[in-house]
Formats: C-alpha cells, sequence, structure tokens
C-alpha cells in the first residue's frame, strides 16, 4: 500500500509539473467540427463575425487562453469566412501573450502561405522577425506548459523562413544577417560566413553589406583560432578584410579591420617560420628556406621576416660548404 501511494503522489507531481496552466480541459463534438478540447465557459458564436468578436473581447481581458479557443473555432469551423485572417493574426498573437512564441510563428506562417495577399502580411513578418530575435537573445522554447532550453536554432529556421517570405522587405535583409549572427553564436563560423555572403551578395548598395564584410573576416578569424591554427580560415579572413579595405577605405570599421588583418599576416609569419624551424632542425635545408622565404614575402615588416632573413642567409652559407668525401 505505502508503494501504490508513493507512486500516486509521483503521478500528482509530475502532472502538476507538466501540464500547462492555460491547458484547455473539456472534451468538446460539433456537427461540422469533430470532437475539439476547448476551455470551459468560452462562448460561442453563430457566425464568423460574432465568434471574432467573442474572440477579440477575450484577448481584450488579457485571457489569452480562451482567446486561442475561440480563434480556433472560428478558423475550423468557417475556414473560408472573411474573418478567418484577421483570426489567425489574433490567434497568433494570443499564442505569443502565452509564451507559446515558436507555435505562434506557425500561425502566422499559416496567414502567410493561406492569405498571400492579406493586409496582415507586413505585420506577420515582423512578428516572426521579432520571435526570431526572442529566441535569439536566447528565449526558451516553451511546449506542454513549460519553458525547456534556448532554441537559436529555431531562430536561425525563423530567420530562414522570413528571408524566404520576403528577401526584400523592410526586414528581410536584416533577418539574412542575424542567421549569421546566430551561427557565430552557435560556433559554426563557416555556417555564418556564409550567411554573410548572401548578404553582400543580395543586398550590396544597402549599409549592412558593410557590416556583413566585416563579420565575413571576423568569422574567419574565428575559425582560425579553432583548435589548432587554421592556415587556410586565416588566409580567407586576411583576403576578407582586405576585401572590406579596398570597398570601405572610410568606414569606422577600418581601423579595426586593419589591426586585425595586420595581426593574422604575423600570425600566419610565425606559422610558416615554426615550419622552417622544423625542416632546419631535420637539416632538410632547402626547404627550410623555402618557409623562410615565404615568411619574408608574405610579412616583409614583421619581425618574423628580419628573423627569416637571418636564417635565409645561414642556411644558403651551409648549403655552399664543400660536402666532406671520405
Amino acid at each position: 500500500m505505502k508503494r501504490i501511494l508513493l507512486a500516486l503522489m509521483a503521478v500528482a507531481v509530475v502532472w502538476g509539473i507538466f501540464t500547462p496552466p492555460d491547458c484547455p480541459a473539456p472534451l468538446v463534438w460539433r456537427k461540422g467540427e469533430g470532437w475539439t478540447w476547448e476551455r470551459g465557459g468560452v462562448a460561442v458564436g453563430n457566425n464568423p463575425k460574432e465568434q471574432l468578436e467573442i474572440a477579440r473581447a477575450l484577448s481584450q481581458q488579457k485571457d489569452h487562453g480562451s482567446a486561442v479557443t475561440a480563434y480556433r473555432r472560428l478558423i475550423r469551423r468557417w475556414p473560408t469566412s472573411y474573418a478567418v485572417e484577421d483570426a489567425r493574426l489574433g490567434l497568433a498573437e494570443s499564442l505569443s501573450a502565452l509564451d507559446y512564441h515558436f507555435k505562434a510563428f506557425k500561425e502566422y506562417q499559416q496567414l502567410i502561405e493561406k492569405h498571400p495577399n492579406s493586409p496582415h502580411f507586413e505585420t506577420a513578418l515582423q512578428r516572426q522577425f521579432e520571435i526570431a530575435n526572442l529566441f535569439l537573445a536566447g528565449q526558451r522554447d516553451k511546449a506542454w506548459g513549460v519553458k525547456w532550453f534556448p532554441a537559436r536554432d529555431k531562430a536561425i529556421d525563423i530567420f530562414e523562413q522570413v528571408v524566404k517570405n520576403g528577401p526584400y522587405s523592410k526586414v528581410g535583409p536584416d533577418a539574412q544577417f542575424r542567421i549569421g549572427v546566430a551561427q557565430e553564436m552557435l560556433k559554426d563560423y563557416v555556417a555564418a560566413v556564409r550567411a554573410y555572403e548572401k548578404v553582400t551578395e543580395r543586398y550590396p548598395n544597402l549599409p549592412l553589406a558593410e557590416k556583413a564584410q566585416f563579420q565575413i573576416g571576423y568569422a574567419y578569424r574565428q575559425e582560425a583560432g579553432r583548435f589548432e591554427y587554421d592556415q587556410n580560415a586565416a588566409n580567407q579572413a586576411v583576403a576578407a578584410f582586405t576585401d572590406f579595405l579596398v570597398r570601405y577605405p572610410d568606414s569606422e570599421r577600418a581601423p579595426q579591420a586593419e589591426e586585425y588583418r595586420a595581426a593574422l599576416k604575423g600570425e600566419q609569419a610565425q606559422g610558416l617560420f615554426r615550419v622552417g624551424q622544423f625542416y632546419e632542425k631535420r637539416r632538410e635545408y632547402k626547404a627550410a628556406i623555402i618557409y623562410y622565404n615565404e615568411v619574408i614575402e608574405q610579412n616583409p615588416k614583421s619581425n618574423w621576416a628580419t628573423e627569416a632573413q637571418t636564417k635565409v642567409l645561414a642556411l644558403n652559407a651551409q648549403l655552399q660548404k664543400p660536402t666532406a668525401t671520405p
């Protein structure tokens, strides 16, 4: 008996934790609608206009859970009504008010896809963009009444959908840029570069293109510094910052770009110098000279170039020494 009571208490605790406070209770059957879960006490209209008024009144009273039920009934009962567009917008807004942001995003998407000429199109697109920004900022995704984990991956999905819905809308370019920002936060720097490149390709005349070009270099710089130093990523970063300085020489970011480029070139020179030392220790002097010369060619004003020049002179002298005969 004791074990049974403990088991029942555990079930009660789990039910209390995972049952959303706004969970609708009664299972109702209506002709033409079938079985649906509905909150008790929610009034039912006789036509789309009445149902929309009921739902809006509930929203104004901040009874968003009941409003969700009312809006859904309108959409389900009168799917071809003129009021459905307003109902979809109201449903999405009510879901967001309950912190079900990803569900709200999906409802906005339904509005965009099923009513492409709706006067609510720009509003829906703007709200989707705002939801993506919430997830980008660390908002946790909510399901079954519980906020689970940060959802930056969902932010990327939503931003991508915003770009697909309206690539040249007011929020389209910024959404494309923020895909890169989200990828950087997830430390997928190569994916971030691809996102920023799309900004520079699609919107070259917008101020955002300048910022994206800088971030391309910065993302490659971050990739170069991961684990072992990545010479290829460093080369890409140097090229991106060089391109930035050519395109935007008067940018306020130009000094920072030059600083990053100089630091990267110094790291490259150091890497090549270390390879030269490796071959020198193995007495493979010709190979060592090749790498020391690359240091001199790529970054002639660096301290590494000065040391490399000394090494080249010494190794050439070593090679010119006559080989002893047995």
